[in-house]
């Protein structure tokens, strides 16, 4: 329910940096790397098609007539509607290809075919339910138990107890008694249950699909590649077709979810001839990088991060503001602010939350009382075809995706809890998922929070890259 405006805004147009990557069409695996806002969805469908024409003239070249079997994933069920959404207008329907896009959930449950998945409340209680002498947080272990299935293969799991935990942090510590306890006591009785009862887990799927060869896929293209697990790569790896072209599209300093891996583990080799650096910064403002990269400022990336620069954007703009009241007048302030300064003709906005749903209860009753249209697309699988151009969305449905203008509002205690240590892994992921999402922004960003309620991850803010409002 989006409008036209709001779909124009990701520019098809390859940009200098990504013409020189084209030039390049080697067939294999390729990464590529890039920043906030340097375009890294656009890559994925411009080598999408790059791909497409290389492929179509070797068929040429070899008078075959098979389509092209070609697959592209994305990590969540709203970018995979709006990629969906762009990649229909690259192609002619007379292209010799069979085309997939969706998210890697969707397509391995569409291949294997209807299994009883335990939801993710009856794991939690579950998990919760088992005594243990560890004294981390209940919420840190169920992550811990996603990261370490995830990660590696059911029969490689004791690895766990001696490997380096990527992408997990420094805080807490995870030594190896707490990861006999989780993986000896915790797993084994998670595993018992899951057999007992039938059931099984988004990681069972994927292991699945890295057992059993189920397609031969000419081009694939896997967008947010961060927040995909090992085991997740491991059954993309098994679908290729002898000669192929794989490209992964990723900056882990976005990174959202606690997952990791090393690209040696899955069995890929990367190297300067397979991979490639986007810098450049074409959607925010100079002031809006400056804003989002002083909230992940002190964070260790690897090779596969790039932090936000402000001096990489391309643009000048306004100062990001910083609202200092009640919810209730952050959102009136916003409201005022979309009537009177933007024109909803030709710009796009967004309101982002870390919780979504009922978090939103108050802000859709005033759009409702103030007749203004907007659109939910958190996890919505089809792109929205409406007129509105006001979308309300999770931070996490939110990645990838782009708007004009980005409130993020309510920013208190209650709803972004973390440990107090400053390489908390939580505080981690919150400081990256709020930088990510202030990066979705082209003009302006407009956050607020409640003085008495002030969450701690404000004050990771550089007050020189915003402007304080008392409302």
């Amino acid at each position: 329910m989006l409008g036209d405006a709001m779909r124009a805004l990701l520019d098809v147009t390859p940009s200098a940096e990504q013409l020189s990557l084209f030039s390049r069409t080697n067939n294999g695996v390729e990464v590529i790397r890039g920043a906030a806002g340097s375009g890294k969805t656009t890559t994925a469908l411009l080598k999408l098609r790059s791909s497409i024409g290389s492929f179509i003239n070797r068929q040429k070249r070899q008078g075959t007539t098979t389509p092209l079997q070609i697959l592209v994933l994305t990590y969540n069920r709203t970018l995979s509607g709006y990629i969906s959404e762009l990649a229909s207008k690259q192609f002619s329907s007379d292209e010799n290809i069979e085309l997939q896009i969706c998210t890697f959930a969707k397509w391995a449950v569409r291949t294997i075919g209807p299994q009883e998945i335990i939801s993710s409340q009856q794991q939690s209680q579950f998990l919760r339910s088992i005594p243990t002498s560890l004294s981390l947080d209940s919420s840190f272990i169920e992550e811990e138990i996603e990261y370490l299935t995830g990660r590696f293969l059911p029969e490689s799991l004791q690895d766990y107890l001696s490997v380096r935990r990527e992408g997990r942090g420094g805080t807490p510590r995870v030594e190896r008694p707490a990861r006999e306890i989780i993986l000896n006591e915790i797993i084994a009785r998670y595993e018992a249950f899951k057999v007992a009862n039938g059931l099984v887990d988004w990681n069972d799927i994927a292991v699945q699909m890295a057992r059993v060869k189920h397609y031969n896929y000419d081009i694939v293209i896997v967008d947010e590649t961060q927040d995909f697990s090992a085991n997740q790569i491991r059954a993309i790896i098994k679908q290729l077709a002898p000669v192929h072209a794989l490209t992964f599209v990723l900056d882990t300093a976005q990174r959202i979810y606690a997952r990791g891996f090393t690209w040696q583990e899955v069995g890929i080799t990367v190297r300067p001839e397979n991979s490639f650096r986007l810098q450049k910064n074409y959607r925010s403002t100079k002031q809006i990088a400056a804003l989002a990269r002083s909230l992940v400022s002190g964070i260790g990336i690897d090779d596969d991060g790039t932090m936000p620069d402000y001096e990489q954007a391309s643009r000048n703009g306004v100062k990001p503001i910083m609202l200092l009241g009640t919810y209730s007048a952050q959102v009136e302030f916003a409201l005022k602010t979309v009537r009177e300064k933007i024109d909803l003709e030709k710009e796009s906005v967004a309101f982002l939350h870390p919780k979504g749903g009922g978090w939103f209860s108050f802000l859709r009753q005033q759009l409702d009382d103030q007749l203004i249209d907007y659109a939910e697309i958190t996890r919505e699988a089809e792109w929205p075809t409406g007129d509105e151009n006001i979308a309300l969305s999770t931070l996490h449905s939110s990645k990838g995706l782009e708007f004009d203008h980005v409130f993020i509002l309510g920013l208190n205690a209650e709803i972004l809890q973390h440990g107090e240590e400053i390489d908390d892994e939580r505080l981690t992921m919150l400081r990256r998922l709020i930088s990510m999402g202030i990066g979705r922004a082209k003009q302006s960003v407009i956050l607020g929070y409640k003085p008495q309620t002030k969450a701690p991850i404000i004050d990771f803010f550089d007050k020189n890259t915003y402007t304080e409002v008392v409302v």
